[in-house]
């Protein structure tokens, strides 16, 4: 068995397939045997300075078009980049030169690819094919580097799938590939063919402008085979395989920072925080794509690989927590923290690292930047600033509105102040010293509190999908706990999303 591994050190593989246009996005995955055969050609011209191809040579090419070879491929994710590429001709409306938007889609495998031929070669042949292997800079187009080598049959393979012609399971896709045809049917096709090549090497080296200049919808002396690939090579596990490189171990807490490019924007107020954190939660999840349809990012969605809504977790999943750090804007919502007691997995940090925007109401798209992701104790203090959300303490009292989860009556377990207690009791927190201090916005006690005023002024709904009731009832709570306990704490109905949210108790 003939077996070349194929390497990609930029870990990205572009390459067309023959018959489509470059903006159409498609790759050519795995490489066909007749682009691997081009490549080791192109080389020895380049390479070895060939000025006729050598009789070994010749041998690998009809002993490969003999076989139909089997792949070994890594799982992989596709992507793409767009980009606008100059044509020469000048705008004359605009005064600038005029482009063309280009699609480069390209693979992105997570190891190295195996190709292998069920042939023997003479050692000659070996020899020569080692020799090509070893300075084959890129396969496919220019920005595919990769290094390539023989195996000898010691070594153990590495991770991958099997793609042949045969269909194994039900979900295989059909990739159609080309490969040469073996020399006696190519003598036997040019005879009955006019204008084409004498020999199957002239037609390897026949250039695809050139080809496709004459009408040729296939290259002449090649065959079209079709192999079954797994549909599981371009799986979401791929994707997260591929980014466990930037894993940050014991991650529970991201802290983003919101902006504005343009100066009649401001900042959402603190009072949406509500809608405002519900829709940074979707433009998260976003990100996230169809990994929360399967389940693989629970901590985020709260949901499990049903859809189902967790309910056995107390909480633990993450909290949207909207923050006002700017001491000169107070009252508009520049920071978000998000925390999640039972910490962030490579998809959830794979998908903050992507987050660029958010929305709210009235305003444009808001820039978002990750200042930081980590554990909850290195965001006490940021940038000299302590985070008061975050800090240590039996004294904590509102800085949203406390809503409560149910309905409000005079006595028994939907009494106010026991619907608190069953929230603390339900995040694991310390039970309460003494009863809490409620207000309410609209009371005379809060009336020469700005801050507590503002308070009746909460959106307490959501837009679209997110839209949901509320029970009746609006509090500001002061209490202490019988011990100290580390923020956040976020308490009631909405409290994922910024309400129920709490701070020391020397936080303004």
């Amino acid at each position: 068995m003939l077996r070349i591994v194929f390497d990609f050190p930029g870990r990205r593989y572009h390459a067309t397939p023959w018959g489509h246009h470059v903006n159409e996005g498609l790759v050519e995955w795995p490489p066909s045997p007749w682009r691997i055969l081009r490549a080791l050609l192109a080389t020895g011209y380049t390479k070895l300075g060939w000025e006729h191809v050598p009789a070994e040579m010749l041998g690998i090419i009809d002993a490969c078009s003999m076989v139909e070879p089997v792949y070994r491929l890594p799982t992989a994710t596709k992507g793409h980049t767009r980009h606008y590429m100059p044509v020469g001709d000048l705008d004359k409306k605009r005064g600038e030169p005029k482009t063309s938007k280009v699609i480069d889609a390209f693979v992105r495998p997570t190891g190295p690819l195996v190709v292998g031929w069920p042939i023997q070669l003479a050692p000659n042949q070996m020899s020569l094919l080692a020799e090509l292997l070893a300075r084959l800079c890129y396969l496919g187009r220019a920005e595919s580097r990769v290094r390539a080598a023989l195996l000898s049959g010691q070594e153990a393979l590495p991770d991958g799938m099997e793609v042949s012609t045969t269909r194994r399971h039900s979900d295989d896709e059909p990739v159609r590939l080309l490969t040469p045809m073996p020399a006696d049917s190519y003598a036997n096709w040019c005879r009955e063919t006019e204008g084409v090549p004498e020999t199957l090497l002239g037609v390897l080296e026949a250039s695809t402008t050139d080809l496709q200049r004459d009408g040729w919808t296939a290259p002449p002396g090649s065959r079209e085979l079709i192999y079954w690939r797994p549909a599981a090579v371009f799986s979401p596990s791929a994707s997260r395989q591929f980014a466990r490189h930037a894993i940050v171990e014991g991650a529970d807490t991201a802290m983003f920072a919101l902006g504005t490019d343009r100066k009649r924007d401001v900042l959402p107020l603190i009072e949406r925080a509500l809608p405002t954190m519900a829709l940074f939660r979707r433009a998260l999840l976003s990100k996230v794509g169809d990994e929360q349809q399967m389940g693989g990012c629970v901590e985020l969605t709260g949901k499990d690989e049903n859809c189902e809504p967790l309910h056995s977790d107390h909480h633990r999943h993450s909290h949207f927590i909207p923050l006002s750090l700017d001491t000169g804007n107070r009252g508009r919502i520049d920071h978000v923290l998000v925390h999640s007691a039972m910490g962030f997995g490579h998809v959830a940090q794979r998908a903050m690292r992507q987050l660029r925007k958010t929305w709210a109401k009235g305003i444009d798209d808001l820039a978002v930047t990750l200042i930081g992701l980590g554990p909850r104790d290195d965001f006490v203090t940021v940038g000299g600033l302590e985070i008061d959300e975050l800090a240590t303490s039996r004294v904590w009292r509102s800085k949203t509105p406390f809503v409560p989860p149910r309905h409000i009556k005079a006595r028994g377990k939907d009494s106010l102040v026991e619907q608190v207690k069953e929230e603390l009791r339900r995040r694991g927190l310390p039970e309460l010293s003494h009863d809490p201090v409620f207000t309410v916005p609209t009371s005379r006690d809060a009336a020469s509190d700005e801050r507590l005023r503002r308070f009746r002024h909460f959106v307490r709904t959501a837009r679209g999908r997110d839209k949901k009731a509320p029970p009746a009832g609006l509090f500001h709570i002061t209490m202490t706990l019988v011990s100290p306990a580390k923020g956040p704490i976020c308490l009631g109905w909405g409290s994922h999303f910024g309400l129920g949210l709490f701070g020391s108790q020397f936080s303004d």
